[in-house]
């Protein structure tokens, strides 16, 4: 038995987190249609994350998973508590990882073919009549803001600061639809809501990461003085808005076959090389051998904006620098706090006042591998990458239980830390390397150049990694628990 399995209750009351993902038929709206959601939910101060993909094995399906709450998010989280189908017909299996006690909103319609292995025993289900409410009041693309209607209700969103994020503004009529018919015909029987707002809410944005990359092209040209810091302070969208547009016009878009990449753009100097949509950063070809580039890639959306500073100050003329923003990163969005965006800016003009690029892996705050965890660990993981971010909720949650376990987080992964690696393998018994490709290809490299032994972690074909497939595993069963103060 994996550690604690049978400790675990099988549907946990969690007031300060909830994991909502809506889904349907892929025609290009549902995240559209949440992203009043998710503006609404990060005006009231709560972190939000959510993440765009398409869903493997059942047709031209797509979905966003929004994982809400009052602490930092660093992933998805595992599970799925609430779940909006809005597809025809519900998959004929249990795709959403939905559990005892998680909640199904679907149309009424899909429940007629459903075989009984598509809904899990346990799970409250409530029929919703969305395709009748949109061929009534109007067009195919505005489902899914109905059922944002019917989930405010539900979850117990302010439905005013929903209202006000809504453009155009038509679209707030069928948002009231679904409001309407939840308050007349929904009547609750489970316990999930949107987590209480915190009393002294901090102003923060939704970026996502085209965004992120245009901002952090344009902060290398921008002096950010205290004007430009003024007009972020005061109109952050606007701020964010008019940087981004002058971006554009700054960077090209060179031919990307070689890189692996569904996007590419480099600035104007082409020495900083930003690449989006890499399933696996770390066999991406380089397009010169002769000049081998620095590679970066970023955890999160807020890393990924102070490597894209960070990287004009590192690259020269002789040595590019590439930022590499994973799959999963390029689908994704979340809240970003006001003074992170005015400590990114601050950084940007400290490095554009310091003269010619450096010949050195400065600054330090952008080349140094992160530790986290026990100084003394049964077990040590690697990893990069938005898988950073399950690995640093799984560490967490392997400590709260008495495990010993560390991690390492590299943001540099060519030339390979090799330094760091050795360091972190001498205060670990077992080292782990959690990436992407099935090929591991990384893991072969580190081998290969440290002589580490090393296990691996990738996730199941098609699925992407959750805290809980670390914690699960069935040899962290054998990590020795840590001394309690």
């Amino acid at each position: 038995m994996a550690p604690f399995t049978r400790w675990l209750p099988a549907s946990p009351e969690r007031s300060s987190d909830i994991v909502i993902e809506v889904a349907g038929d892929g025609n290009g709206e549902l995240a559209k249609g949440t992203t009043a959601l998710e503006q609404g939910l990060a005006d009231q101060g709560l972190e939000v994350l959510a993440q765009t993909e398409r869903l493997d094995g059942i047709g031209p399906a797509t979905s966003v998973r929004l994982r809400v709450s009052v602490d930092p998010l660093s992933s998805t989280g595992s599970g799925c508590d609430v779940l909006v189908y809005l597809g025809r017909k519900l998959p004929p299996r249990n795709s959403f990882h939905l559990q005892r006690g998680s909640v199904l909103l679907c149309d009424a319609r899909s429940m007629q073919d459903a075989s009984p292995p598509a809904i899990p025993e346990g799970v409250i289900v409530y029929p919703v009549p969305f395709a009748d409410l949109h061929h009534r009041h109007g067009r195919h693309s505005e489902k899914e803001v109905i059922a944002i209607g019917v989930l405010s209700r539900l979850l117990g969103m302010s439905e005013e600061i929903i209202r006000r994020r809504l453009r155009p503004d038509f679209r707030a009529k069928y948002f009231d639809i679904g409001v309407n018919w939840a308050s007349k015909h929904l009547s609750k029987r489970d316990i999930c809501a949107f987590p209480s707002p915190p009393l002294h809410p901090r102003q923060q944005v939704i970026l996502n990461a085209h965004q992120v990359v245009g901002l952090g092209l344009e902060m290398g040209n921008c002096n950010c003085g205290p004007v430009c810091v003024q007009h972020l302070e005061q109109s952050p969208e606007e701020w964010i808005s008019d940087h981004v547009s002058a971006s554009w016009n700054d960077i090209a878009s060179p031919m990307i076959r070689n890189f692996m990449a569904q996007e590419a753009y480099r600035n104007s100097h082409a020495n900083v090389l930003a690449l989006l949509g890499v399933h696996d950063p770390t066999i991406v070809r380089e397009d010169d051998a002769a000049k081998a580039p620095l590679v970066l890639v970023p955890a999160n959306l807020p890393d990924a904006l102070r490597c894209m500073v960070g990287a004009r100050r590192l690259a020269r003329a002789d040595t590019p620098v590439w930022v590499i923003v994973d799959d999963l990163l390029t689908c994704r969005s979340q809240s970003v706090p006001l003074p992170v965006l005015e400590e990114v800016a601050g950084k940007a003009a400290q490095l554009e006042g310091r003269g010619e690029p450096s010949k050195t892996c400065a600054p330090d705050w952008l080349c140094r591998a992160e530790r986290g965890g026990d100084a003394a660990a049964d077990v040590g993981f690697v990893t990069w990458g938005a898988s950073q971010g399950v690995v640093r909720e799984a560490v967490a949650f392997c400590r709260s239980f008495g495990l010993k376990v560390a991690a390492l987080y590299p943001k540099v992964l060519r030339p390979l830390p090799e330094e760091a690696l050795r360091a972190f393998s001498e205060t670990v018994n077992r080292l782990i390397v959690v990436e992407p490709d099935r090929a591991l290809p990384y893991t072969r490299r580190i081998a290969v150049t440290t002589s580490l032994r090393l296990a691996s972690i990738v996730p199941e074909p098609g699925q992407p990694l959750t805290p809980m497939d670390i914690f699960l595993r069935e040899d962290l069963g054998g990590c020795t628990p840590a001394k309690t103060q």
